[in-house]
Formats: structure tokens, sequence, C-alpha cells
């Protein structure tokens, strides 16, 4: 087996084939290949039975690859358990959860499965969900049982208000999945452990059967992982795990760092090896990246480099505000595109989702076509999407399309067949749905009649405050009388407050729109937001720039990487001042940083506009707040950065901006205008011009006609018909059109 091609430390680990090994990969150092390589080179070389070898991954994408590689370089590898940790535990209780006195063929939960067995259980002991919402209790129950804690612990270890009632949920709805012979996926691996803590036949069959084990990103095991493996381990005590410190970034979802910094202490005798040499990035962009995960006192060590050469200085550029932040990521991008960079060679990351909005919108006017990875765009969100629907119906309440996808947003319990005799209804007297829904005693049973009047309040009551408010203030007081955000409230999960800070956003595209436009409206906004939701992104959709959180990134690689919202509060988050969270999300800023393979560029905005959100609307719809420099970016020396501040403040910005001192900063920026960087496109110095009928001609789509246009000055939107190509839509300010005279 030729092994020529690796380095010598890579060699140095595939070689170790006995006993614990823990190989400290860094970033872009080539760790699937050397997990890849160790395998065939036990088979191959030592002669293994792929039979004895166990291989873990944290998704089956990660297995599938593992096994692809494997199987180029051995050709059979018939027997070899090559899969995730809980597909590998669901396997093994198939055989045996006999012995743990379910039976073989047990059903697996998945989240909307294990919701509505909790709705069920908090019925039982009449719980109304108002006191303990279905998903948070899920919620709470899966992060008990990644930390190992049973029902009977569960009120001492998550002390709460309702925390003996969960006990009592938690303890329940165990009493269910038992009786309906079901797992979670949680209990994939807690009963493999117990299974063998209290049955040491299957635990021998397995403990003998593996003789060498493979574990992928063991920064990310928790505590139930960890003593599955210690289990089986300790048979051969051929351990073998490949990891990354550095990138340990999913403690919020039960990973212990502990694992991997404690390695030796738990397998004595244990070898460790660091693969510290990269293969992505330039010598530049790694100094910063080490400049920053050095300042982390729970790590392990290491220091990466490579041979690649220089290479460009990280650029940071600190704009006025978010806005003009996502003006300067937008005509860089283009910059970058037309010097022969290609757009899926380009990724935008970002700490949080809400944060893609803007940057969606600047890509939209300069026809950039992008991608958000992992996720879908800002407007096409359900919580944007519900909250559109609202005011839609508002406006008009013969959208029955708006009224279905809101009249159970947030539950009211009014169901499925409620809305069929209410449509019925409709139809047969020739009313909209909503005019059903105000004669809705005369359609439906004394309850259902309840539940639909309760709506149809809320919305008479809207219809009415809509006269008397702005827009913001008003899209505020929807979001509070309908109930929607005080849902999401007592959800309490992690991905209800990310559904929550979209909607803040939403509010903050509220204030944008008021203070862009001279005599703004709830109808007026809408029409914006539907236009620039719709807008065509011109390109094929495979050469797409990457939208993508930071948490997504893991794995991936670009040319260019754009890291936005550098600034304290958001990198690292206000939610992170915790015990070690700031240590974890300096990791999160590391793994960003090391995605970039030729250019990087660290961004932040010194103001950030915040919708000041009150109780059932009123007040001053928001404030502009002064913003920091991210910790982050203080810990990069002066010497290892290129900085530019932007001086000159948007001509379509006009929500004030009070500038005071800030704290000196420890680098001086350099004086950056406008026209001396990566310039926006020259904009059509007169859109008045454009006006429905004109005949245009685009330099992609060739002839075309004006059909509508919505909005003014920069944010002015073109519906043309080219003959060519149908109708597009596009901002007159900044697309290449022209009229034919």
């Amino acid at each position: 087996m030729d092994l020529n091609k690796l380095n010598d430390m890579q060699r140095a680990a595939v070689t170790a084939t006995e006993g614990a090994v823990l190989v400290l990969a860094g970033a872009g150092s080539g760790k699937t290949r050397v997990l890849t390589m160790r395998t065939a080179y036990l088979i191959q070389e030592k002669g293994i039975s792929p039979y004895s070898i166990l291989a873990l991954t944290f998704t089956n994408k990660a297995a599938q690859e593992m096994l692809s590689r494997i199987g180029n370089l051995v050709g059979e590898y018939k027997g070899m358990w090559v899969s995730t940790f809980h597909s590998t535990c669901a396997k093994i209780l198939r055989m045996d959860i006999d012995k743990l006195g379910y039976e073989r063929n047990f059903s697996i939960y998945d989240e909307s499965d294990t919701v509505s067995l909790l709705k069920g259980v908090l019925q039982k002991l009449n719980f109304d969900k108002e006191y303990i919402n279905p998903k948070a209790a899920k919620w709470s129950i899966s992060k008990a049982k990644n930390m190992f804690i049973g029902p009977e612990k569960f009120e001492y270890e998550f002390p709460a208000a309702n925390a003996a009632d969960m006990s009592m949920v938690y303890a329940e709805y165990e009493r269910q999945m038992k009786k309906n012979n079901a797992l979670d996926f949680d209990d994939l691996l807690l009963k493999t452990l117990e299974l063998f803590r209290k049955n040491k036949d299957a635990l021998s069959c397995y403990g003998n059967k593996f003789r060498y084990i493979l574990v992928d990103e063991y920064q990310d095991t928790n505590l139930v992982q960890y003593e599955i493996l210690r289990c089986i381990a300790k048979f051969h005590g051929n351990l073998f795990v490949v990891g990354d410190d550095d990138q340990a970034i999913y403690g919020w979802r039960g990973a212990d760092i502990r694992n991997i910094l404690e390695f030796e202490k738990d397998f004595p005798g244990a070898r460790v090896i660091r693969l510290e040499r990269n293969y992505r990035s330039h010598q530049k962009i790694l100094d910063a990246a080490n400049s920053v995960i050095e300042k982390n006192s729970s790590r392990k060590g290491k220091t990466l480099w490579t041979d690649k050469g220089e290479g460009a200085l990280p650029l940071e550029y600190s704009a006025m505000s978010e806005y003009r932040e996502a003006e300067f990521i937008s005509s860089e991008v283009r910059r970058l595109h037309l010097d022969g960079c290609p757009y899926e060679e380009i990724a935008v990351m970002y700490r949080t989702n809400s944060q893609s909005r803007v940057i969606e919108e600047e890509f939209k006017k300069l026809a950039i076509p992008y991608k958000v990875y992992g996720g879908i765009g800002f407007y096409e969100r359900k919580e944007i999407k519900d909250i559109a629907a609202y005011l839609n119906l508002i406006i008009n309440t013969r959208a029955d399309v708006s009224l279905e996808r809101i009249i159970n947003e947030p539950k009211r319990g009014i169901g499925d067949t409620t809305l069929e005799k209410l449509k019925s209804a409709a139809a047969l007297n020739g009313l909209s749905v909503f005019e059903a829904c105000r004669e809705a005693h005369k359609h439906l049973d004394a309850r259902a009649a309840s539940s639909v009047k309760r709506f149809t309040d809320i919305m008479e009551d809207l219809i009415e405050q809509k006269a008397t408010r702005g827009v913001s203030e008003f899209v505020d007081y929807v979001l509070d009388r309908t109930g929607y955000m005080k849902a999401l409230s007592d959800e309490n999960t992690p991905e209800a407050g990310a559904r929550m800070d979209n909607l803040q956003e939403f509010l903050n595209n509220t204030v944008q729109y008021e203070n862009q436009t001279e005599e703004p409206s709830l109808e007026g906004f809408l029409e914006r937001n539907s236009l620039i939701a719709d807008i065509d992104s011109i390109g094929d959709e495979k050469e797409s720039v990457s939208l993508i959180t930071l948490h997504s990134a893991k794995g991936l690689e670009f040319d260019a990487v754009f890291m936005a919202g550098l600034q304290e509060g958001l990198m690292p988050h206000s939610m992170a001042e915790k015990e070690n969270g700031v240590e974890e999300e300096r990791r999160l800023c590391y793994v960003g940083m090391t995605r970039a393979k030729k250019r990087l560029y660290l961004t932040w905005g010194s103001t950030r506009m915040v919708y000041a959100r009150k109780p059932m609307g009123g007040g001053l719809p928001y404030e502009v707040k002064n913003c920091e420099r991210s910790r982050f970016l203080e810990e990069i020396p002066a010497i290892m950065l290129e900085c530019r501040e932007e001086k000159t403040v948007s001509t379509f910005e006009k929500y004030p901006r009070k500038r005071e001192d800030k704290k000196a900063k420890p680098i001086a920026f350099q004086s950056f205008e406008r026209d001396s960087a990566a310039p926006l496109p020259k904009p059509n110095m007169h859109p008045e011009r454009f006006s429905v009928g004109v005949a245009v001609w685009h330099n992609k789509f060739g002839d075309g006609k004006i059909l509508k246009l919505n909005g003014e000055g920069t944010e002015k939107i073109a519906v043309v018909d080219f003959k060519a190509y149908g109708e597009k839509k596009m901002f007159v300010a900044f697309a290449p059109l022209t009229i034919k005279e």
C-alpha cells in the first residue's frame, strides 16, 4: 500500500494501529484521508477482517463518503460497520433490545411523533400547554437524556418553577414510550448503553467483535456516546479517534469538549498525534486564525501552517451600519466575480440566520445569484410567510389563501374539519372564507364557533387599528395581538428563538421601509417585499454564492469567505456570556476563518438598528445602537490585517446615527471612501425616466418593455417583459438597463 502521498504526521496516524490514539486534526489537514487510509491499512497491510472494524461518523453523508473512499482503496470491504452513532445503535438494538423488555420491532419516533405523544401526556396530567409547552418539554427531555439524567433527577439538575411537574411529564412520557414499544432518537443511544451495562453477554458480543474502533469528529460526542465507546473499547483497547478541540462548536446540543480534552486521562497510555499542516488556506489566513484560537484556555494546543504561500492579508472592513456592510459585501463579491472568481467559490457567513435579510436584498439589487446553504431564503421562512399572510388578510379580507395559512397559527383549536366546513359554507353562499368566519355560529357547533369568533375578533381589531398606526408600530402590534410572538416565547427552544430573531429582523425591515419612503403604507410595504422576494437571481443555480451560518460552515471551504457581523453581541453572541460560552464562540469564529482558501473578509457595522419592541406596540419604534468591534478582531495583531473603515453615508439610509466616541482601537484604520474600494455598479442617473410602457434594452436579456414599477429611488423595482426570456424583476438603479430611444 502506497503511503508516500501522506505527510509524516499523517503516515504516523495511519500506521498507529494498536492501542488508544487521538489524532488532533486541524482544519484542512486531511483528516478524512487519514481515516480512510488507516482503515484500508488495517485490511490490506495488517490482514484485519472488515467484520472486526467499526467506524462511527456523525452524518450519513460522511459515512457514505468514507465507504466510497475505502472501496476505491481496497475494493472488498463487506461486513464492516461504517455508519452514524444512531444507525449503529439502532442496528444493535434490533438484535438485542428484547433483553431490555422491548420487542425487536420497536418504532423510532421522530420529532413530530414525540411532540404529539407529549401533548397527550400533558392532557392526561391536566397540564395546560400554556404552562408546559410540548416542544419545550421535548427539548428539555432531550437535553436531560444527552446528559444521562432520568426523570427522578430532573428537577434537581434543571431547577425551574415547573421542574417538579416537568419531572412528572418526563416520567409519564417514558412510560408511554415503553407502552408503545417506541424509542426516540436519544433512546437509541441510551438504550444501547443500558443494554451494555445490564447485559454482560451483549456487551461481550460486541466488545469482542469490534477489535478496531474508529471515530470521526470526536469533539462532537456527548456523554452517552462517550460511555458507549468506553464499554466496547475496553475489550481490545484499539480506539482511534479523530477530532479537533478547536472546532468544538456544538456544546449547545450536548457535545462535551471534555471527551477530547481528557482523552489521555480516560485512556492511559494513549498516543496523541497532531496534524498541523493545512492544505486549504494561505499562511496569512492561518496566522490570523491561530492568533484568535490561541486565546482559549480549554484546548490541547496546535498551530496550523502551510506551504501554499503567504497570500493576501485578511481584510477587516468597518461599515457605518449593517446596511452599508451588506453593500460592501455585495459590491466586493461582484468585483471578485468580474476578476474571475466563480460565484460558487464565494461564501458569506454569519452568526444568526436573521442576518441574511439585508445581504439577500443587496445581492438581488446587483443580480448576484445566491443560495442559503442548509436553509431557505429570508422571505421563504415560515414565520415570515405567516406574518405576511396576516398583513395580507388585514388589507384584503377576501385573501382566502392567507386566511387558511394563519387561522390556526398560533394554535387556536381550529382544525382542518372546521376550516373545511367554513370553506364549504363560503362557496355555497358566495362569500369569502373570512365572511363565513363572521357567521361561524350559522355553520358550526358552539365550541368550534367560539374558537373561530376569537380569531375574527382579533382580525376585526387589527383591521380597525391599521388606520391609526404607522407601518412598523402596526406590525409590532400584529405580532402581539395575534399571540404569535408569545407562542414562540412559550415554546422556549433554540429553534423558536431563531424564529423570533427573524421576526425581529422583519420589524427592522418595516423601519427601513418607512425611512426610505416618502409616503409609507402597509400596502406599499407588502408590495415591495413581494417583489424583492420574487426577484430573479441571474445565473445558473449551481453558480451561486453561499449564504451560510457559521455553525453550518464546518467541513466546507471556499476561495473567498466573508464573515459578517463581527461585533460584540453578534460575534460573540450576547447569549454566550456564560461559563465557557465565549470560548465556544471563539471556536466558531476560528471555524469560519479557516474555511477561506485565498481571501478572507472580516466585516462589521459600527451601528445597528434594533426595533424597540413595546408590549402591544407604542413608543419609539427603533433605536440605533453603537456597536463595538468584536473582541476576536481585537485579538488579531494589527500587522496581520488590512483594515479599512467606511467614511461616507449612504444616500438612501435615513435613520439617524449619533456617533458617540467609541473605545480607542489598538490599530489605526485607513480612511476608506467608497470609490477607493470595490464600487457598486454605477446606478442609472435618472430612474424617474423609467416608466410603464417604456422600451428598454438589457445586456443579457435583450429587448424588453416595462410592465410595472414599484418603489422609488434606489428601491425602484421594474417588472420587465423580455421577448426572449419572459418577465423579469430588477432594481432600476442597478440593473444594466438602457431606455431605447
